[in-house]
C-alpha cells in the first residue's frame, strides 16, 4: 500500500465522528484504492513510522499556512495576536503509560491535554501540542516562551500566566493580556501596597464601575503593568464567596477578608500604551479569547476527538495527527473563501458554522486532494455555493463576538 493510499483511508477516519473500525480500514483499501489487506494487516501499519509520516505531513501543513489577514488594518498595531488554551479529556486506561491522567472516582487513567493556540489577525495556527493531562498551563507557558516575537500580542487565560513569563513578554518587547492573579500583590506608583477594601468603598461612595491605573505587580519581581479594575454585579460576588467558602471549608481553612475585597473585582492587566488600546476596549479584546472555545466545540462535537474508543498508541496517534491535518486543510479552505467573500461583500463567514459543514461533507474536502484540475473548478464552484448560504457571522445577543471585534478594531 502506497503512502498516499494510508493517508487517504486515515483522513476519511479523521472525517467520522465515532468508531472507524480496522475492518473498514481494509475494506476501504479493497474498494476505493483495490488493495486487499487485511485488518490485522492494516493494524500492524500503525508504527513508529506512520506515526512520524503522519506527524511530518501535518507539520508541512502547519508550515504552509496562509497567514493573510482579512483585511490588512485590523488590529494593526501588533505584529501577531496570539491566543491561546488548552483542552483535556479521558483517554482509555491502557493508553495510561504514554497519557497518565488524574485517576480517580469520575476520571480515567489516562487522559490527553491539546495546547491550541491561534492568531486572531489571520486565524491561522501557531502551536498544536498534544500531551498528558498532567501537563498543566503553566509549564507549556515556560517552554514556549521563546516563540514569543518582538509585537506580539499574547491573549491567554489566568493559567499561562506569571511574574517570569510576563516578564519574558516584556524582554522580547512583545505585549500580554490577561485577568491578574488574585493572589498577586499590587502596589501604586508611589510604591504604596494598593488596599482592595479601601478601593471597593471609594468606588462605591463615588458610584464608580472602574477604575485604571498604572501599577507594579508581583512578590518578589514586580512588574509594571496597566490595571484595570471593574466591579463585578453583587450576584457574581455573591457566587465567588460562596465557591470559596466550599473549598475553604473542604481544606479546613477560613476564607480571607482579602481574598472577600477582591472578590468584589474583575482585574486586567496589559502593557499595551493606552493610545493602542484605550481602557473601554481592554475587557472587550479579551473576550476574544473565547473564539478558541468555539473551534474546541468543533473539535469535540463534530470531530470526536473526546470519543476515542480503545486502540493501540500509534493508531490513536496516527488518528489525532490526522483529524486535525483534515481541520487545517477545511480551516484553509475556509480562510480563502472568507477573504473573496469578505472583498466582494464585506461580509464574514462565521468560521465554526464552516467547519462543521466541512467536516460533512468530506468529500468535497477530499476533492481538493486528488480531483485534476477542471473538476477542481467545479468543486469550488459548489463549495462557494454552500458555504454562501447559511455561513454568515452573527451579532450574538448580549455578547461579544469576533464581529464586534473585527468591526471595533478595524481602524
Amino acid at each position: 500500500m502506497l503512502p498516499s493510499m494510508f493517508l487517504d483511508i486515515l483522513l476519511q477516519s479523521a472525517s467520522v465522528n465515532g468508531q472507524f473500525s480496522l475492518a473498514r480500514f481494509s475494506g476501504e483499501a479493497a474498494l476505493i484504492h483495490d488493495v486487499s489487506i487485511s485488518k490485522q494487516a492494516f493494524d500492524y501499519r500503525f508504527d513508529d513510522n506512520a506515526v512520524s509520516f503522519v506527524k511530518g505531513v501535518l507539520d508541512e501543513v502547519i508550515s504552509n499556512q496562509i497567514d493573510t489577514p482579512l483585511d490588512p488594518k485590523f488590529l494593526e498595531k501588533f505584529k501577531k495576536v496570539k491566543i491561546k488554551d488548552a483542552t483535556r479529556f479521558d483517554l482509555p486506561n491502557r493508553l495510561k503509560e504514554y497519557f497518565p491522567g488524574f485517576g480517580g472516582k469520575f476520571t480515567s487513567e489516562a487522559g490527553a491535554t491539546i495546547q491550541y493556540e491561534f492568531d486572531l489577525k489571520t486565524r491561522s495556527l501557531h502551536d498544536l501540542d498534544i500531551t498528558s493531562a498532567l501537563k498543566n498551563d503553566y509549564q507549556d507557558a515556560k517552554e514556549k516562551s521563546e516563540n514569543i516575537e518582538q509585537g506580539d500580542l499574547i491573549i491567554r487565560d489566568l493559567g499561562y500566566f506569571s511574574s517570569k513569563v510576563i516578564n519574558a513578554i516584556i524582554e522580547k518587547k512583545a505585549f500580554f493580556l490577561s485577568r491578574m492573579k488574585t493572589i498577586m500583590d499590587v502596589f501604586d506608583e508611589n510604591n504604596k501596597e494598593v488596599s482592595f477594601k479601601n478601593m471597593y468603598d471609594h468606588m462605591v461612595e463615588y458610584s464608580k464601575t472602574r477604575y485604571n491605573m498604572h501599577a507594579t505587580i508581583g512578590n518578589k519581581a514586580r512588574v509594571p503593568v496597566r490595571l484595570l479594575i471593574e466591579m463585578v454585579p453583587e450576584e457574581t460576588y455573591q457566587e465567588r464567596i460562596r465557591k470559596r467558602e466550599y473549598e475553604s471549608k473542604k481544606k479546613g481553612n477560613k476564607i480571607t477578608e482579602e481574598f472577600k475585597a477582591r472578590a468584589h473585582f474583575t482585574m486586567m492587566i496589559t502593557n499595551v500604551p493606552e493610545e493602542d488600546l484605550p481602557v473601554e476596549n481592554i475587557y472587550k479584546l479579551y473576550k476574544t479569547r473565547w473564539q478558541v472555545e468555539l473551534i474546541f466545540k468543533v473539535w469535540k462535537s463534530i470531530m470526536g476527538v473526546d470519543k476515542i474508543h480503545p486502540m493501540k498508541y500509534h493508531r490513536l496517534m496516527c488518528l489525532l495527527y490526522a483529524k486535525f491535518i483534515l481541520f487545517l486543510i477545511n480551516s484553509q479552505v475556509i480562510e480563502l473563501f472568507a477573504r473573496i467573500f469578505y472583498s466582494k461583500e464585506k461580509k464574514l463567514l462565521s468560521i465554526d458554522k464552516s467547519l462543521k459543514t466541512m467536516q460533512i461533507y468530506f468529500e468535497m474536502t477530499r476533492g481538493i486532494l486528488i480531483l485534476n484540475r477542471l473538476k477542481l473548478k467545479n468543486y469550488i464552484r459548489d463549495l462557494s455555493r454552500l458555504l454562501s448560504k447559511n455561513h454568515w457571522l452573527e451579532k450574538r445577543k448580549n455578547k461579544i463576538g469576533f464581529l464586534e471585534i473585527f468591526t471595533l478594531f478595524n481602524c
